[in-house]
């Protein structure tokens, strides 16, 4: 006799795992927590001629079977979410403590540029201090310069005032410093050698020209004890400035004959001689005059 074929149709259902579980093993269902997925055995007719006692214990052993196996997918399922989620979780505090570490790095950083600012700012005061110090100083200075400034002007303008009060008793001929005053004109009486022409050049370079005398200019004589040599060159009478004897070019000097006696004689220009140069004296303090 052929065993009899028992068959179960599986229908897949969604709701909470406990309450079938339950409800299949016996037992409270708030003992399991939900689940995602499950299912229920629909029984269906035996196959005619079959029997059914055997049919009914078959699809038991079997229906225990295939919930312990789900049992056991379950579980890997929930093993490896809970792996999953503590990885999720250490990853998160991990990124959660680099953040905390971030947050008190940025704030350490916060507090230096704090302080750096604090100083910046107590700078800025010290020298916004400084500043107000050196224009109170400067306003200071610029009042003592004005009063300095203003008494000068007054002692100026007092000194002008007494140089025009006293010039009518000061006033005189005068000559520069080392010049011989003689009948308002002034004589320098040199102590260098040169030639005619170099003479000349060089009385020219103090403003003034080689003097001029008469032959018979008996006024000349006093002057003359304030030089150190017998002859000197002075500036021509004759010819404008130059004689012509036997084609040598020729001019004045001015020569000592005996006692306190000058006269007037011609030496070739190119010799050697001290010289007198001669400008006109001017009235002190009528004007500014640069002294030789």
């Amino acid at each position: 006799m052929a065993d009899a074929i028992t068959y179960a149709d599986l229908r897949f259902v969604k709701a909470p795992l406990k309450k079938i579980v339950s409800s299949q093993l016996g037992e409270d269902p708030e003992a399991y927590e939900d689940g995602e997925l499950t299912y229920e055995n629909v029984q269906v007719p035996s196959v005619p001629g079959g029997p059914s006692g055997l049919a009914s214990s078959g699809l038991g052993d079997k229906s225990d079977l295939q919930v312990s196996q789900k049992l056991q997918q379950v579980s890997s399922v929930l093993e490896d979410t809970n792996s999953s989620l503590q990885e999720q979780l250490h990853l998160r505090i991990t990124q959660l403590g680099q953040k905390e570490e971030n947050l008190q790095e940025s704030k350490r950083k916060l507090a230096q540029s704090q302080e750096v600012l604090q100083v910046a700012q107590e700078n800025r005061q010290a020298a916004e201090g400084k500043l107000k110090d050196c224009q109170l100083d400067k306003e200071k200075t610029q009042e003592t310069l004005q009063r300095e400034e203003d008494q000068r002007r007054a002692l100026q303008e007092r000194l002008h005032n007494m140089q025009d009060t006293l010039k009518p008793f000061f006033t005189c001929h005068c000559c520069p410093v080392r010049w011989i005053l003689n009948e308002y004109r002034c004589f320098y009486f040199s102590s260098t050698h040169q030639t005619w022409e170099e003479s000349q050049k060089y009385c020219k370079s103090l403003s003034s020209n080689l003097a001029t005398f008469r032959r018979r200019d008996y006024s000349v004589k006093p002057i003359f004890s304030h030089g150190d040599f017998n002859s000197y060159w002075i500036s021509s009478t004759a010819n404008k400035d130059q004689w012509r004897t036997s084609g040598l070019h020729e001019c004045n000097k001015i020569q000592k004959r005996y006692y306190s006696w000058w006269n007037i004689q011609s030496e070739t220009c190119t010799s050697s001689l001290p010289f007198i140069c001669e400008q006109s004296s001017f009235r002190f303090p009528d004007g500014d005059h640069s002294l030789q």
